[in-house]
C-alpha cells in the first residue's frame, strides 16, 4: 500500500531493533518475531509504524500490537495499517488499552465478550496490576 508520505510493506529482520523500541516506548515487551509484522515506512524506508497480527488456531487474525511512532501520529499511518490488516484477514480482534478505544472507534469496531478474545495471543489483562488503569475493552470488525 502506498501514499504520499510512507508505503507498507513486510517487516525485514533488520527492522526488528526498531520495532522493539517502538513497543518499550509504549511500555510493551519487545515483539516475539516479525512474523505476521507488516511496516509503514517513510521515504527514506524508515519505520514510522507497524501492525503485527498473530493468528489463533482456528485463523482468527489479532492485532498484537499496532503502533505509531509519536512524530507520525495524525497522518493516518495506524489507520492505514488497520485497514490493510482488516483487507488482509477480512475481520481482526484486538484487545484496547488505555487512550486508544476512540481510534478504534473510529475506525468501526465494536466491542465483543472476552470470549471472542484468544488470551494465548493477548496480554492476560485478568492478572495484569495495571487492569484498572488500563482499562481493557475487546474489540472486533469485520469486513
Amino acid at each position: 500500500m502506498t501514499n504520499e508520505l510512507f508505503t507498507i510493506r513486510d517487516a525485514r529482520p533488520d527492522d526488528k531493533a526498531v520495532l522493539d523500541g517502538y513497543a518499550n516506548l509504549e511500555g510493551m515487551d519487545a515483539i516475539p518475531s516479525i512474523e505476521g509484522v507488516r511496516v509503514a515506512v517513510n521515504e527514506d524506508d524508515e519505520v514510522v509504524g507497524f501492525v503485527r497480527i498473530a493468528l489463533a488456531d482456528d485463523g482468527t487474525a489479532f492485532v498484537n500490537p499496532v503502533i505509531t511512532h509519536e512524530t507520525w501520529r495524525g497522518f493516518g499511518v495506524g489507520r492505514a495499517l488497520m485497514e490493510e490488516a482488516l483487507e488482509r484477514h477480512g475481520e481482526l480482534r484486538l484487545v484496547s488499552r488505555g487512550g486508544s478505544l476512540p481510534f478504534y472507534k473510529a475506525l468501526g469496531y465494536e466491542r465483543i465478550g472476552w470470549d471472542l478474545i484468544e488470551m494465548s495471543l493477548v496480554d492476560d489483562c485478568d492478572h495484569c496490576e495495571m487492569r484498572e488503569e488500563c482499562g481493557p475493552v475487546p474489540v472486533r470488525k469485520v469486513l
